[in-house]
């Protein structure tokens, strides 16, 4: 092959990628979520699969892929190829605690994926048990000091982000308590209603916790929200750095050309900007969120660092 004809070739290469780019998307997109349907997570993800559809006029579609601690969505987008068709609803679980927690991970959660933003973050709560005979962070600090070994906390879990929480908790506060996992947030929250467990690390108790039927501590963060402008910050108890979030992000598979991120960067950040949408969030009882690329990847980069020694404090592990 002469040089004449390796440069057409290397020419008409190169128009074909950049008309691909240029009139992306020219056809359907899914939005690979890892968890059941349901939740706000999935919930949040749809808000923005019909902001990307009304902006670019190609459908995105939801597919929820749950298993594996979200392991089985993630392994299929790293795996997908990288033309933009093909999104990941990135979280605290697949791009936080399971490089640490997994001892062989399917993916590398920072060099498999290109992020495009974040959606919105999820605050935690520290609620108990209405029954036990605390009310504020130091009394139950103080009440597990002069119970040791007689309190226990619920998580959704090993290696969960409520099970995290509550380590991370046991740890700064130095009091001696049980973890007990269940197999989802419901049975968790149920057992905590009942009594069976006295504390939980959650952004959803909340909700029950205004019914009277949980008593919320405080809010896992240095401050406190606007939204719940009456429950304390952790960090007023003493614990600054008990400062658990969830939250919820997009990516695409490393390599996904740099104009299919940006239009979809641009579309995600123009909805988050928007009153209505944050104010939606709110009464979803989240947080909306608006990072570009650069500031996403250097969130979820600084999750993976902080969140490894609290894994490996927990004692969390799994094959």
């Amino acid at each position: 092959m002469n040089i004449a004809t390796r440069l057409f070739l290397l020419t008409a290469l190169c128009c074909g990628l950049a008309c691909a780019q240029s009139d992306y998307p020219n056809r359907a997109a899914r939005i690979i979520y890892p968890y059941p349907p349901g939740s706000n997570g999935d919930t949040i993800t749809r808000i923005f699969a019909k902001a990307f559809t009304d902006a670019l006029g190609q459908q995105f579609m939801v597919e929820n892929r749950p298993g594996g601690a979200t392991n089985i969505g993630a392994e299929l987008v790293a795996r997908a190829a990288p033309d933009g068709y093909t999104l990941f609803v990135t979280q605290k679980a697949s791009h936080g605690i399971n490089s640490s927690l997994f001892a062989k991970l399917p993916y590398d959660p920072l060099k498999d994926f290109a992020q495009i933003g974040l959606m919105a973050r999820t605050p935690n709560y520290l609620v108990t048990a209405p029954t036990l005979p605390v009310n504020s962070v130091r009394e139950l600090v103080a009440y597990a000091r002069a119970n040791p070994g007689k309190l226990s906390f619920a998580s959704v879990g090993n290696g969960s982000p409520h099970h995290l929480a509550g380590a991370l908790f046991k740890s700064r506060a130095n009091i001696d308590v049980v973890h007990v996992p269940y197999k989802g947030a419901a049975q968790a929250t149920m057992a905590l209603m009942a009594g069976e467990v006295h504390f939980m690390f959650d952004s959803t108790a909340i909700n029950a916790a205004k019914e009277g039927k949980l008593k919320v501590l405080a809010v896992a963060d240095s401050k406190r929200l606007a939204s719940e402008p009456q429950i304390p910050s952790m960090a007023e108890a003493g614990f600054a750095d008990v400062e658990v979030w969830g939250y919820f992000g997009l990516a695409l598979p490393a390599k996904t050309p740099e104009a299919v991120l940006d239009k979809l960067s641009a579309v995600m950040l123009d909805l988050s900007r928007r009153e209505e949408h944050r104010k939606r969030l709110a009464d979803m009882g989240m947080v909306a969120s608006v990072a570009t690329r650069a500031e996403t990847t250097a969130f979820i980069t600084g999750e993976i660092e902080k969140l490894g020694p609290v894994v490996k404090a927990a004692g969390a592990r799994l094959e």
